[in-house]
């Protein structure tokens, strides 16, 4: 039962036998910086899928073979990019026989015009009826009526034939193409059309998230203000294999009914600038401004120890000495998290903490930057 005492007596000689060297080992250099003062959103989290604003059928106006492929499965285009041609013969035929026709009643107008004038001079000296010239007043409009029926035809068939170059409608990426040269495809007359792909707009794109309906209601004023443009609601968003919410962009519609299955309000943003690498369908880690700017303290995660359920940091006092601080550690944001219980001059341990066993060991503080724990 004495052994402990004796060993504590041993160990006391022991120290005060010690060379002084030994006595006073200088104190363990640490990284220290003060909390970073800024001012932030409250968010939340959600999760969400990325959305093309537009998605659009690709099909031809007129049926016909296709001639040429111009664009390739998947690639991106511009708006009135010719995407693929279909044989125009038929439909310059079609030009040729329309402008004929225009011809035609070109001729017969003018021969009706000379004949109505004719017979108005005639009238004039009773040498002919007035029946015989109101034959050919009417003649003439019949004539002129015809000549716009064949200019009008003559534009159709133009028409049809600028068709048979299939251009985009809008700046966009292709889907998988469903022709081949030869292939023949059926136009937007009386049968359904021939879908030869789809094209989708990939930059700005939406994102849609749901609320649960508790929070729709908390925010339904701040989402109705960013969706009007007053005071918009900002989200930033990211995808798998992105580090961190890399794009930023606001609320411009919320549903007009909360979904009475699942209890939630469907969500949009629109982020613009993500350049194609926000791709349609994909799942999408949404941050949702909830509350306007506030100011908040932020601390690396690396400084934050744990005690049971405790958070703390490691403060250093004017002579160098380490105390515990208990904090209450909030939201992340990246490798920084809102924290309450310091000062924004207090200075705390940020890196190396290891090296301190105890709170009370003095350190030897040297300048660090709390975002990126880099010496100053």
């Amino acid at each position: 039962m004495r052994r402990p005492a004796l060993l504590a007596s041993i160990l006391v000689l022991a120290a005060c036998g010690a060379p002084p060297q030994m006595q006073q080992m200088p104190p363990p250099e640490v990284g220290v910086a003060s909390p970073i003062a800024r001012e932030l959103p409250a968010t939340r989290l959600l999760t969400g899928r990325i959305e093309p604003i537009d998605i659009l059928e690709i099909s031809p106006k007129v049926g016909g073979t296709v001639s040429r492929i111009l664009a390739r499965s998947g690639a991106l285009v511009e708006p009135g990019q010719a995407l693929f041609e279909l044989d125009p013969a038929p439909f310059q035929a079609a030009v040729a026989r329309a402008a004929a026709a225009v011809a035609e009643s070109e001729a017969r107008l003018r021969q009706a015009v000379d004949a109505r004038e004719r017979n108005q001079r005639l009238l004039a000296d009773k040498l002919v009826s007035q029946q015989v010239h109101d034959d050919s007043v009417n003649q003439a409009q019949a004539t002129e009526a015809a000549l716009a029926a064949a200019r009008a035809a003559l534009g159709t068939a133009q028409l049809d034939l600028d068709w048979t170059t299939v251009r985009a409608p809008i700046a966009g990426r292709l889907g998988l193409l469903s022709i081949a040269v030869g292939s023949q495809v059926q136009g937007g007359g009386g049968m359904p059309p021939s879908v030869i792909t789809s094209l989708i707009t990939v930059d700005p794109v939406y994102v849609g998230f749901d609320l649960d309906e508790a929070s729709y209601h908390r925010l339904a004023p701040r989402l109705a203000a960013s969706v009007r443009g007053e005071q918009p609601m900002t989200v930033r968003v990211g995808v798998s294999g992105q580090d961190g919410l890399p794009y930023t962009g606001r609320v411009v519609f919320t549903d007009n009914h909360i979904d009475p299955t699942a209890g939630t309000m469907r969500v949009r943003a629109v982020i613009r600038g993500a350049e194609g690498a926000l791709t349609a369908g994909a799942y999408a880690r949404v941050e949702l401004e909830t509350e306007p700017a506030r100011q908040v303290l932020l601390v690396h995660e690396q400084a934050i120890l744990a005690q049971l359920a405790t958070r703390y940091v490691l403060s250093v006092g004017e002579q160098g000495v380490t105390a515990f601080r208990p904090v209450q550690v909030g939201q992340a944001h990246g490798a920084l998290r809102e924290v309450s219980g310091l000062a924004p001059n207090d200075v705390i341990v940020a890196t190396n903490l290891a090296k301190v066993f105890f709170p009370g060991m003095p350190v030897a503080g040297k300048p660090v930057d709390m975002e990126t724990l880099q010496a100053k």
